[in-house]
């Protein structure tokens, strides 16, 4: 039988099946946890002391699986991706929860924690401050945490659509497909793009990229407020504040906070879109559109920096729970990508979707995660493309059969 503190830790956890955009308060807790407020003091001092325990129960549960990595090498490093996964779709409390508290959630930093709690591991990608030492493990390890997150993500909100029980054979047979996936890649003979041929989609995607309308000045102070105080700290007035406005001005433009955030992603990504389909069409095969998909999408959160942060919420958040117009989605996949040929044959990953908008979704990400995590290490624009070059290798022909 669960002691109360455990009752406590559980209930509170129990909040985050999903993301959480509002506050959850010790009353909730307790009401959840079936006791009074005061009996939780009894065990926390307040509610950042139970969140610091949360944080570190997620830690320590993730760390009982990596502490593995320290007893092998290379390849054995795929298998431990199998039971990471199984650990976040039975738990995905501890990744939601994480995303939902964190101002700064990011990769390195979650890795760089390992480092400091003994994973040795880690001490091939990380200095005693927190800068990266080997690039190319660096690269490996942002490469399949991004991916470790996609999928994760991508598997609960199918289920949860679909309103699909998952077994926990389900769970291990998924997790065993994204890691076998993830050392194959797609699978298929593909070309490599010649040095020359890269740098002319490059000079391309840049040129059109000057086209681009710069960004609206209220997205810019939504940005600085989540970086600050969390997608939880948005209201027009903290809007309106931001750019020296009166609430009303606001209120001018927009109904309320929901349509203002989703009017202006939507306005973003209409032009991020318009952009990659200009780009597109000068590819010529498979692995020409698929970089120059990722490459027009970094050159984007290059040049606009301030969208990236709005994006990692859209990563992890119900696109129906942000955009107003719930058609929007559809809309844009239809309008920019329904015609884009990608790859003949996405491998079996027991989803219940269109292999096209799983590819095309996994192609939209893998940008947002490598200047998300490239530019908290400030690593220079040049660096960065060439990395993708390297990824987009790695999407290809997988983790564990790279030549």
């Amino acid at each position: 039988m669960e002691n109360t503190r455990e009752i406590i830790i559980s209930s509170a956890f129990s909040f985050y099946t999903k993301p959480v955009m509002e506050n959850v308060s010790l009353s909730m807790i307790a009401s959840k946890a079936g006791i009074t407020k005061p009996a939780i003091y009894r065990h926390f001092k307040n509610k950042q002391e139970l969140d610091e325990v949360m944080v570190e129960r997620v830690f320590c549960d993730i760390y009982s699986v990596l502490s593995k990595i320290e007893h092998g090498k290379g390849e054995n490093f795929l298998g431990f991706i199998e039971d990471i996964m199984i650990l976040l779709l039975t738990h995905k409390e501890y990744f939601f929860y994480l995303i939902s508290t964190q101002v700064d959630f990011a990769l390195d930093k979650v890795l760089f924690r390992f480092k400091k709690m003994g994973l040795s591991f880690f001490d091939h990608i990380f200095a005693t401050d927190g800068s990266v030492t080997n690039m190319e493990n660096y690269k490996r390890a942002i490469y399949l945490g991004g991916n470790i997150m996609f999928f994760a993500v991508l598997r609960n909100r199918v289920t949860e659509k679909q309103n699909v029980f998952d077994s926990y054979s389900d769970v291990v047979s998924y997790a065993s497909k994204i890691s076998s996936f993830f050392k194959n890649g797609l699978g298929q003979e593909t070309e490599t793009l010649s040095v020359s041929r890269m740098a002319t989609l490059d000079e391309i995607c840049c040129d059109n990229m000057k086209s681009v309308k710069p960004i609206d000045k209220v997205f810019v102070s939504i940005s600085d407020i989540i970086k600050e105080k969390g997608f939880k700290g948005i209201t027009v007035e903290s809007v309106a504040h931001g750019i020296g406005l009166a609430k009303s001005s606001i209120y001018d433009r927009y109904e309320n906070k929901t349509q203002m955030i989703g009017s202006l992603i939507q306005k973003e990504f209409e032009g991020l879109y318009q952009v990659i389909e200009k780009n597109i069409s000068h590819a010529k095969s498979n692995a020409e559109r698929g970089y120059v998909l990722m490459e027009t999408a970094l050159l984007y959160y290059m040049n606009k920096p301030e969208v990236l942060t709005v994006c990692q919420w859209f990563q992890v958040h119900s696109v129906n729970e942000i955009i107003h117009d719930k058609k929007y989605e559809q809309q844009i996949f239809s309008r920019y990508f329904e015609n884009i040929e990608l790859y003949d044959n996405f491998p079996d990953l027991g989803l219940p979707v269109e292999d096209k908008r799983v590819i095309t979704s996994w192609f939209m990400m893998i940008p947002v995660v490598l200047f998300m995590h490239t530019r908290n290490q400030k690593i220079s624009p040049e660096v960065v493309q060439a990395m993708l070059k390297d990824i987009l290798i790695m999407m290809e022909k997988g983790v564990g059969n790279r030549k």
